[in-house]
């Protein structure tokens, strides 16, 4: 290792591990410089005194300080025994006063907000479903982080890339004008969306106002539309589908330099949503499909089926639905994947990289880690939506699939052959 060229031996310690890249430290004075330089790239501030004075220390030292190329602000600390209770939360001193140097670090370029995973609005009724994280807290902690990011005296005007992990579907600092000053400077934006559960009754969440809001407004008005100039790199992830319901329409916003796309829990029912990722085939180099099935079957409610099929008649039927029932709309999909991946090839003359399966969701790492993502045909690349069934409206085939009126496509065969083609010129487009 130690006679490559130093670029190559950057490239190599990227892919080691903290306790590796420590160890290497102490091995070769050659690789003292590097895997410094590699240990102090990301730094992690977590709630508590001794993150703070780790985080203040790596500031004050002439040394280390320039080496900082991303911060993450964990609004938990994994460590924590307390994280699993109900009680909420509040942001401690030593956090707020570590954020507000964050513009401090002289080259920094990147920054990450991490909240936990669960999430909840508050009820008009006064039945809150308890967690720790509430809107309050969630909104203070946005409102904390844009504040820092654009101090007065030091703000982090380097910062051009921004990852929110679990940003609620309800939120509220939209009219904020840091973050609204932060955002004019970013070129790479990365959203995991998180939505509520309803616990007692899970197939009733998809239903709840707060993700449609997201979805139909807030992602596209207040992120989406006033980057489209800006942005190189896009990544959006949620914890449930999205796409098909709640109803997402991309076509209103198109990103002329965009060079990676990475979309996750995507649902895809419509030719106009593939024509969507076509329609930025000059620029983009990079495209990840996390777990984005094709939906082959529909059954809809009417509201579900007005934004997405406006013309659709309800289902035929004999009698009169009574009071409690929905009229449905039921719809074939014909797209499948062996039709879909020949028209990236053609369409997308630059693209360097290509996946598409199902990430480390069970993990909780399919965020984190989607660049890592090989290119797979994994069964769940074809599910059915029917807003009759739960937990989920969305469900994927399996060997004991009992429903003989849907038949999943039996199209492995052809599927494949189109997949290894696509990754075929793509990786002969890596060697050029």
């Amino acid at each position: 290792m130690f006679d490559l060229p130093v670029e190559l031996q950057r490239h190599c310690v990227k892919y080691l591990d903290v306790d590796t890249v420590k160890s290497l430290r102490t091995v070769h004075k050659g690789t003292l410089s590097l895997s410094t330089e590699e240990l102090f790239r990301v730094v992690n501030l977590f709630p508590g005194n001794e993150s703070a004075s780790k985080y203040i220390k790596i500031i004050e030292n002439s040394k280390l300080n320039p080496l900082v190329r991303k911060v993450v602000f964990n609004t938990s600390d994994p460590d924590d025994d307390d994280r699993d209770g109900n009680e909420e939360k509040d942001i401690d001193e030593e956090f707020k006063n570590s954020m507000r140097l964050v513009g401090r670090f002289e080259n920094l370029s990147e920054v990450e907000l991490k909240f936990d995973d669960e999430c909840a609005a508050a009820d008009k009724n006064g039945w809150d479903k308890e967690v720790q994280e509430t809107v309050d807290f969630r909104t203070s902690m946005l409102k904390k982080f844009f504040k820092s990011l654009n101090h007065p005296t030091h703000p982090a005007t380097k910062v051009d890339s921004l990852t929110i992990k679990h940003l609620q579907d309800h939120t509220v600092i939209y009219d904020n004008e840091n973050f609204k000053a932060v955002r004019s400077r970013l070129k790479k934006l990365a959203l995991f969306i998180a939505t509520e559960v309803d616990d007692a009754s899970p197939e009733n969440s998809i239903s709840m106002k707060a993700c449609h809001q997201m979805f139909k407004h807030d992602l596209l008005d207040h992120w989406l539309k006033p980057l489209q100039s800006q942005l190189t790199h896009l990544t959006i992830y949620c914890d449930a589908y999205w796409g098909l319901w709640p109803f997402c329409d991309l076509q209103q916003v198109h990103f002329p330099h965009l060079k990676s796309l990475s979309l996750g829990n995507f649902s895809i029912a419509h030719d106009w949503q593939v024509d969507w990722i076509l329609s930025h085939g000059s620029s983009l180099e990079e495209l990840i499909l996390d777990d984005c099935p094709i939906l082959i079957t529909l059954r809809l409610e009417s509201r579900q089926c007005g934004p997405n099929f406006p013309e659709l008649v309800p289902t035929s039927s004999d009698r009169k639905p009574s009071e409690y029932e929905y009229v449905t709309h039921v719809k074939d999909v014909e797209m499948r994947w062996h039709e879909i991946l020949p028209r990236l090839q053609k369409g997308l003359s630059n693209l360097k990289k290509f996946a598409m399966g199902h990430g480390k969701w069970n993990e909780s790492l399919c965020f984190e880690e989607r660049y890592e993502m090989l290119p797979m045909l994994l069964l769940n690349r074809y599910c059915i939506f029917d807003c009759g069934i739960g937990p989920s409206h969305y469900e994927t085939y399996s060997e004991s699939w009992g429903r003989e009126e849907i038949k999943f496509p039996d199209c492995d065969e052809r599927d494949m052959a189109a997949l290894e083609a696509l990754v075929q010129v793509v990786e002969v487009r890596n060697r050029m």
